[in-house]
This record gives structure tokens, C-alpha cells and sequence, in this order.
């Protein structure tokens, strides 16, 4: 069911369209793939997509977070959705921010899911990348290519075992066939990733205009600050914390994620 759209700049980016609804963009996570669904899309039409340089997205060297809301945007006008919700999970979080914040006309709800917060607004955050991943992180404010660069030398070892990726969730077939996808290109899609959200995000969560929760699992080690600091910057956000969830609780509670999303919302056109 993966489709492609060949974008003005001659990029192309690779897609799924699901089911019939109110229209939820998935951004998955770093690495991650369009084939990321946490769920059947019974009663909403489900848009997945691979960012530049996984699965079968060409790459997009030097790209920020404001070029995926605007690779978003072009997807949206192809597939005719004039709005549509978004859910960032994980690393997919502050892209599903940019969009909302790029597209704040068009998108109706966020949702942010276990994800990073940007360095600069997250209390905290430049220590708790740690001695390893800091100069990398600091280095992709003067140098982005080399930042680039040392990213995927460190990721070299995965590439012959994407689900090693995955920790608990490498018994999920969903989760190991999307991180599969996501490295085809190598590691590609999350040194530009990683780049992209250690950088200036290019605004402030306090600009943000579009209705906002925020997801955290309290068996998640990693996303707690960040979440916080979401919940507490976003005009008007809430934040809920699953008490047994982890950083996959996105799976386990996605019908609560997309009751919230779709609240009030009609049914969308189907696919075409």
C-alpha cells in the first residue's frame, strides 16, 4: 500500500494511506519508517511517511525540522486534506512540533509522545546528552555534515541488526519490519535526524498556536524533562503520565491518543 510523491525540489518521499476519517499525519521515530502504525486505523484515516533518507525517501543533506512541515504540507496537498491532526512519537516528536507550528492553519491537534525536547528549552538537557553524544550534539551548530558524519559511524554496528535497535520491543513484528525499512539507506535518515533537533529549532514552544498534549510513560527513562517541559512551555498543553508505561506506551494506548487527536472531528473523505 506504500505509495511515492515526487516533490517540487525533485526529492521523493515515500507514504502509506489507511482507512476512512478524520486525518491523523504518524510521524515516526528515529530510526523508523512509514511502516510505523501503532495500530489498525479503524475510524481514522492514518498518513505515514518516511522522513528524508529512510525507507524509501530520498535524502535531504542539511535538512531542519522546518522542511519536514513542509514536506508535510506538499504530502497533505496531494492526498487532499486540508486538515488534519499530527502525533509525534520519540524522535518523530519535534518534527510533528515543527508542522504544527509551520501549518498551525491547518493542523487541528498534536499530540507528543515520549519524544525529545530542543536543547536550549529543557532544562537540563545539554548534560544529560553525556560526555559521548555532547561534542556531536555541539558540533552540529558549527558543522552539520561532520555531526552528520560521526553519527553514522557510530551507528555502523546496527546496520546489520536493526532490531537490535529496539530493546524490549524487538519481539513486535510491526516494530522490527518498520526499523528494518528505516535503515535500507543506512544511517542516513537519523544522523539527519538527530542533527535536525539538536540545532535551533528556528522558533519557541511558547509560539506554538495548536492544541497540544503531551503522552509520557513513567517507566521511560529517558523523556521525563522533556516532556515536562513541553507541558509547561505549550500554551495551554497538558501532559498525561501512563504509570506502568515505558517508551512504547504509544502502542499501548494509541485508541486514548486518537480519542483525543479526533475529539470533535467529522469524518474525512476517503483515500485517493
Amino acid at each position: 500500500m506504500s505509495a511515492t510523491l515526487r516533490l517540487d525540489d525533485g526529492r521523493v518521499i515515500a507514504y502509506e494511506d489507511h482507512g476512512v476519517g478524520p486525518a491523523v499525519v504518524c510521524f515516526h521515530g528515529s530510526p523508523g519508517s512509514r511502516l510505523f502504525r501503532p495500530a489498525p486505523s479503524g475510524g481514522i484515516r492514518l498518513v505515514t511517511f518516511d522522513r528524508p533518507g529512510y525507507g524509501r525517501s530520498d535524502p535531504q543533506p542539511g535538512r531542519r525540522l522546518a522542511d519536514t512541515a513542509h514536506d508535510v504540507a506538499r504530502l497533505a496537498d496531494h492526498l487532499g486534506l486540508d486538515r488534519f491532526g499530527v502525533v509525534g512519537w520519540s524522535g518523530g516528536g519535534p518534527f510533528a512540533i515543527a508542522t504544527a507550528f509551520h501549518c498551525a492553519h491547518r493542523v487541528t491537534r498534536l499530540a507528543i509522545v515520549s519524544a525529545p525536547g530542543p536543547l536550549d528549552e529543557v532544562p537540563g538537557a545539554w548534560e544529560a546528552l553525556g560526555d559521548h553524544r555532547r561534542p556531536t550534539a555541539e558540533m552540529a551548530r558549527v558543522d552539520p555534515a561532520r555531526s552528520e558524519r560521526a553519527i553514522a559511524r557510530h551507528m555502523e554496528p546496527y546496520l546489520d541488526d536493526p532490531p537490535g535497535f529496539l530493546g524490549s520491543g524487538a519481539a513486535d513484528p510491526m516494530l522490527v519490519a518498520q526499523v528494518h525499512e528505516a535503515l535500507r539507506q543506512g544511517a542516513t535518515g537519523i544522523a539527519q535526524d538527530l542533527v535536525a533537533m539538536w540545532v535551533e529549532w528556528g522558533f519557541r514552544l511558547a509560539d506554538l498556536r495548536v492544541p497540544a498534549h503531551v503522552w509520557h510513560g513513567a517507566r521511560d527513562p529517558h523523556n521525563d524533562a522533556d516532556t515536562a517541559a513541553y507541558a509547561a512551555c505549550i500554551p495551554g498543553a497538558r501532559r498525561t503520565v501512563w504509570p506502568d508505561g515505558g517508551h512504547l506506551g504509544v502502542i499501548e494506548h494509541w485508541s486514548e491518543i486518537v480519542a483525543w487527536l479526533t475529539a470533535g472531528e467529522g469524518r474525512g473523505a476517503a483515500p485517493g
